[in-house]
């Protein structure tokens, strides 16, 4: 795949910028400044990792000379292409895309290539094979978050037990990543008995594990559920708490770190997290683009490292 082939744009003279599906508050910071005009194509805003990237790249953005106009696809790849092309019209300096989809979202970020614009693809990636041309990624290898959760199955679960799996969005990259990681991890003697995609969402998420507690009604039936993100493994955990059947899991763990995630876990409600930095991930990519359109040579990938944190560490958060 090459990283380096779009070509390098200077900055552009800055317009008021069209917010129809803005997730930004204002967009003060766009306005009557020279600077580098950033598009991001946001997963959603409904998810405190994603909230908290867009509210840094609008943060810190002045610091290097930016600006950043962020639009909610609302996790729907029509959605996502119709973002990506109001930021080719509003002829953005570079853009950011989270894509929803390892294969769907693929045609948007093709409409920017085309229109001569660097992309940058920040947390989530697309399918192996995808014939999609960016400058550089910025985020995390899924799969080490999937083995991750399943090493720390392994010393929970070490005569092995019954699992409950919640898939985030098949498909998606990071949900692909996340159980192969996931799987290849665990021991033999543990077994996912249920699996069903949540999407990323808490409610989905909850309502999912409200039927496999029905299905799996008698203790011991399930010993750990595990969910491709904290959203949906917070709504697993107050699913459980709520028939009390908290204290019959070894394990019920997350990925992300969010803020939530970590409550539950100092409440006993949860046992674990693999936490990302979304704060990073978004100063690394402002450090990236900035560099790219003044002229610099980027790296392919900026993988940033992922953290366990369990009960034991909670409180250093």
């Amino acid at each position: 795949m090459k990283h380096r082939s779009v070509a390098i744009f200077t900055a552009l003279s800055c317009a008021l910028l069209l917010g129809g599906c803005s997730a930004s508050a204002s967009d003060d910071s766009g306005s009557g400044s020279d600077g580098i005009r950033i598009g991001y194509a946001a997963m959603t805003t409904k998810e405190e990792f994603t909230s908290t990237i867009i509210n840094t790249l609008e943060d810190e953005a002045p610091a290097f000379g930016a600006s950043v106009t962020a639009l909610d696809s609302r996790m729907d790849t029509s959605f996502e292409l119709s973002n990506i092309e109001d930021l080719i019209t509003q002829q953005v300096d570079a853009i950011i895309m989270q894509p929803i989809d390892g294969k769907a979202s693929q045609s948007a970020a093709k409409r920017v290539t085309e229109a001569g614009i660097p992309l940058f693809i920040i947390s989530t990636e697309f399918a192996e094979g995808a014939s999609v041309e960016y400058a550089s990624h910025i985020g995390v290898d899924d799969t080490d978050a999937g083995r991750l959760q399943g090493e720390y199955l392994n010393e929970r679960l070490p005569d092995g037990g019954n699992v409950v799996l919640i898939a985030g969005t098949n498909g998606a990259s990071w949900t692909d990543r996340r159980v192969s990681g996931f799987e290849d991890a665990i021991n033999p003697n543990i077994t996912v008995v249920a699996e069903f995609q949540g999407n990323g969402n808490r409610d989905e998420a909850k309502r999912g594990m409200e039927d496999a507690l029905q299905r799996y009604s008698e203790p011991g039936s399930i010993d750990a559920v595990v969910a491709n993100n904290d959203e949906m493994a917070v709504g697993a955990a107050l699913a459980i708490a709520e028939v009390g059947r908290t204290a019959e899991f070894a394990a019920i763990v997350g990925v992300d770190g969010t803020a939530a995630a970590l409550d539950l876990i100092s409440d006993g409600k949860m046992t674990a997290t693999v936490k990302q930095d979304p704060r990073a991930q978004a100063e690394e990519a402002l450090s990236v683009i900035t560099a790219f359109v003044a002229g610099d040579t980027v790296d392919e990938r900026y993988a940033l490292p992922f953290t366990l944190i369990t009960s034991e560490n909670v409180d250093d958060e």
